[in-house]
């Protein structure tokens, strides 16, 4: 039998280019990804809010523990402290000392101490000792600070020591 040509009115079924079938098995790997990133977050968020409501319920606890300490009067000082955190909260400090500083110096460690002053200690480095005179006088110039006090220093190179001050109280 010999192989006539064609001539029927009905087109043949075109194969796409490869262009197009590439461009779709991309498209389909991007939604997969999509897919998988939306699930992954969507498990995240439900980890985080898990996490969040345990650090509510501890809150609560932790709150309800003050106040009974405040209530037996053994935990006076105690409440004052949290008085103080909550006129001054540490975010407004390091605010503050962050505002004060010179961009060639940083604080490494701060400790807060909350009491009838509340008392700063810093690990403050400085890149030299021009940066380390700077970020004392600006320390010195803030009106929130009192008795700045610098620790040892060396004045070789980087400059690393510890700053004493008191925060004033706005009364």
């Amino acid at each position: 039998m010999s192989e006539q040509p064609d001539f029927s009115t009905t087109p043949r079924p075109r194969r796409p280019p490869a262009r197009e079938v590439i461009l779709l098995g991309v498209g389909l790997l991007a939604l997969s990804f999509a897919v998988r990133a939306a699930w992954t977050t969507r498990q995240e968020a439900g980890a985080a809010r898990d996490r969040l409501s345990q650090v509510q319920r501890e809150i609560g606890t932790l709150e309800a523990r003050v106040r009974a300490f405040g209530a037996r009067g053994a935990g006076g000082e105690l409440l004052s402290q949290a008085a103080a955190a909550g006129e001054v909260p540490p975010e407004r400090i390091v605010a503050t000392l962050a505002g004060a500083l010179p961009d060639d110096a940083r604080v490494e460690r701060l400790n807060i101490v909350y009491g009838e002053e509340i008392s700063l200690e810093m690990r403050v480095v400085a890149r030299d000792p021009a940066a380390w005179d700077r970020t004392l006088e600006r320390l010195e110039e803030t009106t929130s600070l009192a008795e700045v006090s610098p620790g040892p220093e060396r004045r070789e190179g980087e400059v690393r020591t510890t700053i004493r001050a008191q925060w004033r109280r706005r009364r």
